[in-house]
């Protein structure tokens, strides 16, 4: 199982507890499917960068948790059937990130990063 962490955006005129329904819909199937809710986190109502659906906020609700990849697929499906749901994410978690080849070293700290110059216009 990979470490997940998935952020929901629900309509802002939802009730404390219908968001409470909300992320048992969330979490549910994450324990039954043999994983494992780490952190459920409850951001609140926040303005959105821009408007979906005719909303200016949404409620920010962020779960990280330990779930087979096949899970993944049918969450999306969900949240995409939900229309309490704005707009859904779901990423691997820093820690599960490949790790860099054998032999590779660490940039120096405070070393600025090597990028090559473009040529100048005309050259």
């Amino acid at each position: 199982m990979k470490l997940y962490e998935t952020t929901v955006i629900y309509d802002p005129g939802l009730e404390e507890t219908r968001v409470n329904e909300e992320v048992e819909r969330v979490t549910q199937p994450i324990a039954q499917a043999g994983g494992e809710v780490i952190e459920v986190q409850r951001w609140g109502k926040r303005k959105l960068a821009y408007v979906i659906r005719k909303r200016r906020d949404g409620t920010y609700v962020h779960v990280k948790h330990k779930s087979p990849p096949e899970l993944i697929a049918e969450m999306d499906r969900r949240f995409r059937l939900n229309e309490s749901v704005l707009r859904h994410l779901t990423i691997l978690a820093p820690k599960d990130l490949p790790k860099p080849p054998e032999g590779a070293k660490p940039p120096e700290e405070g070393a600025e990063p090597k990028v090559a110059a473009a040529p100048a216009a005309g050259e």
